[in-house]
């Protein structure tokens, strides 16, 4: 798999549209299409910022390499296509994926004294595209109708999402107020569809969606190398 494939397979893998990457990157869509269709190869520094979007590491995005800590992309158990948390269904071989694909997650809006409050944190979130389109947060949403949520808590805000949306989502929360983490909480989707379920139970750990630190692949320690060799020599020709 080349470079502009596993660029693809990553930004489906993050619910992303070629569009949505390239405001996030601050790059037209066209752009992005051309890293896609292998016309073009992005820069150093949009991979990096890229593997933090995506939550992979640079020497699988650049070399497709996967070390201990990570897995490797999903493949149909049939044919062996590589596949997207996206696909329901195999794009080769057309065999169904249910249950092959990695875990997906809820976002639960905790009810009791945070719900005077709760209003103007939804109202910010609203609109955001790490929600899906049956969210009552996928569009821009008033004060009035933020206010009836809250009244309706607990309540789920979102389902399915995928691990890089949920990590988003909760430093997206912590923004807004870091007091707000108590009240919107995560789950497995596994763990129920009712709120009041879920509410019942304990959220996912915060250390299961901190973002992983990316140890540094091989050609950044060399870069490091060279930066500081070329430092040295700049200081050194002062003395």
């Amino acid at each position: 798999m080349e470079l502009c494939e596993r660029i693809a397979l990553a930004r489906k893998g993050a619910g992303l549209s070629q569009e949505q990457l390239g405001e996030k990157l601050g790059v037209s869509r066209q752009a992005v299409s051309k890293w896609e269709s292998g016309q073009t190869n992005p820069d150093v520094a949009y991979i990096a910022e890229m593997c933090r979007l995506f939550g992979v590491s640079s020497d699988w995005l650049l070399l497709g390499e996967e070390n201990a800590q990570e897995t490797a992309p999903a493949r149909c158990p049939g044919c062996q296509t590589v596949v997207t948390g996206l696909d329901n269904f195999c794009p080769n071989c057309g065999r169904s994926l249910k249950g092959q694909s990695s875990p997906t997650y809820t976002l639960l809006l905790k009810g009791g004294e945070y719900i005077y409050q709760s209003p103007e944190d939804l109202c910010s979130l609203s609109g955001n595209a790490l929600f899906p389109e049956d969210s009552p947060l996928a569009k821009p949403i008033d004060r009035e109708r933020a206010f009836q949520l809250s009244k309706e808590a607990p309540c789920i805000l979102a389902r399915g999402l995928t691990l890089t949306q949920a990590r988003e989502l909760r430093e997206k929360i912590k923004i807004i107020d870091c007091y707000s983490s108590n009240f919107f909480l995560f789950y497995r989707d596994s763990d129920g569809d009712k709120p009041e379920e879920l509410a019942d139970k304990e959220p996912i750990p915060e250390e299961t969606l901190a973002t992983p630190k990316e140890p540094m692949s091989f050609g950044m320690m060399v870069l490091a190398v060279i930066l500081g060799v070329v430092g040295a020599i700049f200081l050194l020709s002062f003395l």
